[in-house]
């Protein structure tokens, strides 16, 4: 039992860093999303391919 608590006393920060940089990707990766996101949105962003083809 105490070979297994070692081991985990020893990976678990390794493993806490590593989920903790994947959240904080995963955090920006949907800001840049929904940035641009709101940018279509508001019609600052390109425009859409049907209406430049009416105009």
């Amino acid at each position: 039992m105490k070979k297994v608590r070692k081991m985990v006393n020893k990976h678990l920060p390794v493993t806490l860093k590593v989920i903790n940089t994947v959240a904080l990707v995963a955090i920006a990766l949907s800001a840049i999303c929904a940035a641009d996101s709101l940018k279509e949105m508001s019609g600052k962003g390109a425009a859409p391919a049907s209406i430049t083809e009416t105009n």
